[in-house]
């Protein structure tokens, strides 16, 4: 049976996603549809909501251009400064399973403060309101995964947080819970292998591994600190790519850098990173950012199989699937038929646009079985457009 996880995920307002609901997603789930479709677009748009909670509405905007850049060209004029988001999820809090519903709405994103509105629900009861950049009230207080009631006068009969800065997220408020931990930690991957084989400075931060994949070596340099994770990188990367005997990082003598170095079978010395193929790369980033997950959040890879052999691409996803979890979930996004093919039904969303809207639907929502698409293989189905999700070119 399917591991659901976000019982329902809806993003409004956001480049080509005028409103898009997603329904039933589980912690492993692949993306998959033409180039232009909105895949890049719908993992930016979580991502604008990370920079939201963490940062704060300024720096979100700022690091996506601004309101002129965001905002989808295909909404009414009356409803197109307005961004939507709104998450339903179940996640593990101290052994027990807490449904929480978070619902943000930032209107007039067209101006200097936008007004922000937010509720949070802990197993359906209201626990935070914050409506248009009032102080937020909050109805509960929540303290190691149990809920008191508090009993204050103030805006809707609850307690008001008073000198609240208007422009970040009250989730602040509730920053400890596993909800507000997941959508802080929201790390997306668009992996340059060209700089990621570079050696790093010390000033390389070697606690998460940076979007492209660029402080590699100070991460790598990190995690060998570790027996565990030393040698789970090193049999995944002998899975993947064949002939791989050795991976460890160097103290460079002359400018102190950390550099990666690789040894293969039947080779003496070790080599540096720049003498590897970008796939060889590009799967140690990938492996990195799987094995390196938070405890609490969201990974988001963007086309994984990138310069991989299709059976190497069959592992990479077959790991993928075993350490994602709902507390730490992993998506991909492809247009790669080998990607494709790894996959299970529940596993699959197909991406298209209509009419310049992005459009998302769950393979299995065509009524099939995996034992139907058997002789054919979800890839055929795929590339077929039996599926109904549109076609991948």
């Amino acid at each position: 049976m399917a591991s659901y996880f976000i019982h329902r995920l809806k993003i409004a307002n956001f480049k080509s996603i005028d409103s898009l609901v997603l329904e039933n997603v589980q912690p492993f789930s692949v993306f998959a549809g033409a180039n232009g479709c909105g895949k890049s677009n719908f993992f930016d748009a979580l991502n604008f909501v990370s920079l939201f909670v963490r940062n704060g509405i300024h720096d979100a905007l700022r690091k996506y251009g601004g309101y002129g850049h965001l905002h989808s060209q295909k909404r009414r004029k009356s409803k197109v400064r307005c961004f939507d988001f709104e998450i339903d999820i179940s996640l593990q809090d101290h052994g027990n399973s807490v449904r929480f519903k978070y619902i943000l709405s930032i209107d007039e994103l067209d101006k200097n403060n936008p007004l922000i509105s937010e509720d949070l629900y802990f197993d359906s009861e209201l626990s935070l309101r914050r409506i248009e950049n009032k102080y937020p009230s909050m109805l509960q207080n929540y303290k190691d995964g149990k809920f008191n009631s508090i009993s204050v006068e103030g805006a809707y009969g609850c307690l008001e947080a008073k000198n609240f800065p208007v422009d970040y997220s009250a989730l602040l408020l509730f920053s400890e819970t596993p909800i507000a931990q997941f959508l802080k930690n929201l790390r997306l991957y668009r992996i340059d292998p060209i700089s990621s084989k570079e050696p790093n400075g010390s000033d390389q931060d070697p606690n998460i591994l940076n979007s492209k994949g660029d402080n590699l070596a100070s991460v790598l340099g990190r995690l060998e600190g570790g027996e565990k994770f030393r040698g789970i990188i090193l049999e995944w990367m002998e899975t993947i790519v064949p002939g791989i005997e050795k991976i460890n990082t160097e103290r460079q003598k002359l400018d102190s850098k950390t550099a990666i170095l690789f040894k293969e079978l039947g080779t003496r010395r070790q080599f540096p990173a720049n003498m590897v193929s970008d796939g060889t790369i590009y799967a140690l980033c990938l492996l990195v950012a799987v094995i390196d997950s938070p405890e609490y959040g969201l990974t988001l890879i963007e086309e994984p199989e990138r310069g991989l052999h299709p059976k190497a691409i069959n592992e990479l996803v077959s790991l993928i699937r075993e350490y994602s979890k709902p507390e730490s979930a992993i998506w991909l996004s492809t247009h790669s038929e080998a990607v494709v093919r790894a996959l299970q039904l529940e596993e699959l969303w197909l991406v298209d646009k209509q009419e310049g809207k992005t459009r998302m639907l769950n393979a299995i929502e065509q009524g099939l079985t995996d034992e139907d698409l058997a002789p054919l293989g979800l890839d055929k189905a795929w590339l077929s457009n039996l599926l109904n999700g549109g076609l991948p070119w």
